[in-house]
């Protein structure tokens, strides 16, 4: 008998034009590089009947509310392509995001100074506030060209933007600047069309279709590792099949860098920027599969409760940062932005950005090494609605 073996696996994803729907054929150019590929090929709830029938024994126990459970993993990293999103980007669209695709911006900035520049006057174009948080800045031209950071803050009516270096330092003035292009997911509260995808998930010989499928991410980012992301999600039950002529061909999917003091940048949580072990951040989403009489069965997502975040870092003195009192404060006053670049190479690098994270959980100690280490639970929350995170590849 022929053994089917794990590393013999491969996935391809592809975005639903409508629930359960593709616009073309999900093929070879579909695949996504992934680390791991977890499978419950059919699950559902049993029937129990309990028949009482003059002597002892089972009753068949029937399979109700038939679908697929699937967890995959793949590493946190760019396309490699400019002003393109990464192959994965099927997976982030059916677990709660939408995406929105921004051009290169250039300009002449009117002012500036340690962290600050003043971007050009567009007139009535101008963007609001808080349109470009979160974003990678450049100056490429004039005093202090090569500088670069993410902006954590964007006054559209001064159109003065904050900025946490990437670099040794970030200094504005009357420079020229880019924003390059970029691909930008955030959460969504309402799922229409695109909000879901069709997988293929080839085990060996043995193909798996899940149509329909929504789950919920989570990022891990350890010390000295590659940063990953993990789908955990849903989708309709297909029949398995034989493996016939499924293919793969990967591509813009870049190869990753890992989670060091080389590769990981700009890293901030609440306004100071500390000596960090590892980060985690799950975005906790609500879903569940409903078979309902004269409904299609479908994959929900159902509620974003409870967004968060663990951070793993020296313990700080408290004249230097104290995160004691920022715990203990209940008016939102200490709220503030976490960020982290991941990469330092154009099309190859990506940005989480949280605009309000708040310490919600209980401050603990561990030992690293003989350092006093402290873990801080945060909640992402949102600043006006569905803006608590962003996650930007560019």
């Amino acid at each position: 008998m022929t053994a089917l073996l794990i590393r013999n696996s491969f996935l391809l994803a592809k975005t639903e034009t409508a629930y359960g729907t593709l616009a073309s054929s999900i093929g070879a150019s579909d695949a996504v590089k992934i680390t791991s590929l977890e499978v419950n090929p059919l699950t559902g709830t049993r029937v129990e009947r309990s028949l009482i029938k003059g002597f002892l024994g089972a009753d068949r126990q029937p399979l109700t509310n038939e679908h697929v459970a699937v967890t995959i993993t793949f590493e946190w990293g760019g396309s490699g392509v400019a002003a393109t999103a990464p192959r994965f980007s099927p997976l982030l669209l059916a677990a709660g995001m939408n995406l929105a695709a921004s051009a290169e911006i250039t300009g002449t900035a009117t002012a500036g100074g340690a962290n600050t520049i003043t971007l050009a006057d567009l007139g009535g174009s101008n963007p609001a506030t808080d349109a470009y948080v979160g974003f990678p800045i450049e100056i490429t031209s004039g005093a202090n060209a090569g500088n670069k950071g993410v902006i954590v803050a964007h006054n559209g009516t001064t159109r003065e933007v904050t900025v946490v270096a990437s670099t040794a330092s970030f200094t504005g003035g009357a420079v020229n600047y880019k924003i390059p292009a970029l691909s930008l997911y955030q959460p969504i509260s309402t799922f229409g069309n695109g909000s879901s995808c069709t997988l293929v998930a080839v085990k060996d010989q043995n193909v798996h279709r899940i149509e329909g499928f929504r789950g919920s991410p989570a990022l891990n980012s350890p010390l000295n590792s590659y940063g990953t992301f993990t789908i955990t999600g849903i989708g309709k039950y297909v029949t398995p099949t034989a493996k016939s002529s499924e293919s793969f061909t990967y591509g813009n999917q870049a190869e990753p860098v890992p989670v060091t003091p080389r590769h990981t940048k700009a890293l901030r949580f609440q306004g100071y920027g500390p000596c960090t072990e590892s980060f985690t951040f799950d975005w906790g989403l609500t879903t569940s599969f409903r078979s309902l009489i004269n409904c299609e069965p479908h994959a929900r997502i159902t509620d974003r409760p409870n967004p968060n975040g663990t951070l793993t870092i020296e313990n700080p003195p408290v004249a230097t940062k104290d995160y004691f009192s920022a715990a203990a404060d209940n008016s939102g006053a200490s709220d503030g932005p976490f960020v982290v670049q991941q990469g330092t190479v154009a099309t190859e690098s990506s940005i989480f950005f949280c605009p309000k994270a708040a310490i919600s959980g209980d401050l603990s100690f561990s030992d690293s090494d003989g350092i006093d280490m402290l873990q801080i639970l945060f909640t992402a929350l949102p600043k006006t609605q569905n803006d608590e995170t962003r996650l930007i590849f560019f």
